[in-house]
């Protein structure tokens, strides 16, 4: 069931008019004067132009101060690092401090291409990076090589997706997230301006693919291909994201629009399988989220199963 969630209409007393700040998005207009798109300029910035700046985690200001003082020494912990660890060389792209350290950006620089992050300990005391003691999320990487590799693997069927989008995006004036957001805040694994790709380790089709990779990472890409495990499909296990921005400042998202998405994702085979999740947002990031998401957004109320 497809749902358009609308702002609130508000009920404000003579009291907050004259004073008060109540609203769906922290507006000082009363239910009436309400514009739904005018949005904080500290809070919200276009997709046309968000870069990634004002993205924020908690408990990360000081640490994000000596993490930049240290740049060098962050950006070759990383590297070294993922080097040892994956054997995928990178390129930082940016650094978010945290409460334990600093979150860096990065994206593989080798023939499977994708985002993701590493997380390097800082000892603020000492104004030391903890170069020894890198990590990253429980399953981060490993997922995103795996969601690289299907995408590899899957050629065609990506370029597919690709073309039934930018039909979508020139027929409704929709946009995806810019190049720089996707580098400096993105992490999401396999990733274009439209879509992310993720494959878990429960997806037993992609386990042979993934092992020969780790062990020959110089495998033909018709090897990895053979390698795929038809049998062991399950689309529960592959996740295909779908995000959208209207081009137009004052547009809200468009139903239609929303609506040609989800047909053609359901009714066009060629597409890559998996489980699909569509989101359609207003024109707005919001800045220290890295996020489209708002009221306003429409999703899909279910994810839809492609399997065949």
């Amino acid at each position: 069931m497809k749902y358009h969630i609308k702002l609130v209409t508000l009920i404000i007393s003579i009291a907050l008019l004259l004073g008060g700040c109540f609203g769906a998005d922290n507006s000082q207009k009363s239910a009436k004067e309400q514009d739904p798109f005018d949005r904080p300029k500290d809070q919200y910035e276009s997709v046309l132009t968000y870069s990634g700046d004002g993205y924020d985690l908690p408990g990360g200001e000081e640490n994000e101060k000596i993490a930049k003082e240290h740049k060098d020494a962050v950006v070759k912990a990383t590297k070294d690092y993922l080097k040892k660890e994956y054997n995928i060389d990178v390129e930082v792209h940016n650094m978010v401090g945290n409460k334990d350290g600093v979150t860096v950006f990065f994206e593989t620089t080798g023939r499977l291409h994708f985002y993701s992050t590493a997380i390097v300990p800082i000892d603020p005391e000492n104004q030391r990076i903890l170069s020894d003691n890198v990590w990253t999320l429980d399953g981060r990487i490993e997922n995103s090589i795996r969601g690289s590799l299907y995408a590899y693997i899957n050629e065609d069927e990506f370029k597919e997706l690709d073309k039934e989008m930018e039909s979508v995006a020139k027929t409704y004036d929709i946009v995806g997230s810019s190049l720089e957001s996707l580098q400096n805040v993105g992490g999401n694994g396999y990733s274009t301006p439209f879509y992310h790709v993720t494959s878990t380790k429960l997806d037993l089709a992609m386990k042979p693919v993934y092992d020969l990779y780790l062990e020959n990472p110089k495998a033909t890409k018709e090897e990895l291909a053979e390698a795929y495990d038809i049998s062991e499909f399950d689309p529960n296990y592959t996740f295909i994201t779908i995000q959208g921005f209207m081009k137009k400042e004052k547009a809200k998202p468009d139903q239609d629009a929303f609506n040609k998405i989800e047909k053609f994702v359901k009714e066009n085979n060629n597409l890559p399988k998996g489980t699909y999740e569509i989101f359609l947002n207003d024109h707005y990031v919001q800045k220290s989220k890295g996020t489209g998401l708002k009221m306003n957004s429409i999703k899909y109320s279910t994810p839809i199963i492609k399997d065949n």
